[in-house]
């Protein structure tokens, strides 16, 4: 059944074009002045948090395209940490796509509202983020890294990342192959590659990062066995070993407990060994309760 406390994408859809008609029309009678509080009217007799940030956004992109840049921008910056992962894409488009043709007026109204400059993914072009995209679903690992090889890499980390970001909060659906990608970046586009043609390679990774002292790394190669490769306990006894190893506050509970071992009864033994040397490499401190939970299990 259906979450009824949900908002309605499709109702809001059709508040926002039903605001937008009746604010045209009431310009086109000279009411401009009171566009404004049409809108505010109608977001304060939403109740709930969401359907007021969607509509906050619709109306934030009728100012800004309807000669009320700055307005637009500062309704915009007031959704900034919106948790509802297509507003926040929305608000970068507009920000992105205004801020090209009135860059100063974008830069005045956003720092009003934050007290700082634009974000560095105001500055994202579109060929950045549709190439990323175009990696990102890729019909194979090959292509994949044919594409990577030949174009993705020269944007650079930092912009791939952003691009990354980007597509995650406009195509949520695609968030496990967007953590791949990321952790291939983490790793580096040769060797995360490699952890990325077979579930042995990936472990090798896991043991050079451990040798190494990388723990992002070794979170990455945890996001590759899992969500690649299907290799949900030694996945996830790598990507929780990271999480320990960097000062978290992670704590191994009687429910992780419970799955870990769940996990394990399902994983190859391969597997199982692999992440008690592995764990074992890491030495004592804070993995030493993992280490204990993964050789206790019968």
């Amino acid at each position: 059944m259906a979450d009824s406390a949900v908002p309605d994408r499709d109702a809001m859809r059709s508040l926002a074009a039903a605001l937008g008609d009746r604010a045209n029309a009431m310009a086109a009678e000279g009411l401009v002045a009171d566009v404004p509080a049409l809108w505010e009217d109608a977001i304060a007799r939403l109740p709930d948090e969401v359907s007021r940030a969607r509509i906050t956004l619709a109306y934030a992109w009728y100012q800004a395209l309807h000669g009320e840049v700055e307005h637009g921008i500062r309704l915009a910056a007031g959704l900034r940490e919106c948790s509802v992962a297509p507003v926040l894409g929305q608000i970068r488009v507009l920000v992105r796509g205004r801020a090209r043709d009135e860059p100063e007026a974008v830069e005045r109204a956003w720092r009003a509202m934050t007290g700082s400059g634009l974000p560095d993914w105001a500055d994202l072009t579109d060929e950045a983020i549709e190439l990323t995209a175009e990696w990102v679903v890729a019909e194979s690992w090959t292509q994949s890294k044919e594409l990577f090889d030949s174009r993705v890499e020269q944007m650079g980390s930092r912009a791939i990342d952003m691009a990354l970001e980007e597509i995650e909060l406009g195509a949520p659906r695609l968030s496990s192959l967007t953590a791949i990608h990321r952790a291939v970046l983490v790793i580096g586009g040769a060797a995360g590659y490699r952890a990325l043609s077979d579930p042995q390679e990936a472990a090798r990774a896991a043991a050079e990062a451990i040798a190494a002292g990388d723990w992002e790394a070794l979170r990455a190669c945890g996001a590759i066995e899992r969500r690649a490769h299907g290799r949900a306990f030694l996945g996830g006894a790598h990507g929780v070993a990271a999480d320990l190893m960097t000062g978290g506050d992670l704590e191994i509970g009687p429910a992780m407990a419970e799955r870990i071992a769940d996990l394990a009864a399902e994983a190859e033994p391969w597997e199982r060994r692999r992440a008690v040397e592995d764990l074992a490499a890491i030495g004592d401190g804070p993995v030493a309760p993992l280490l204990a939970l993964v050789i206790g299990i019968p």
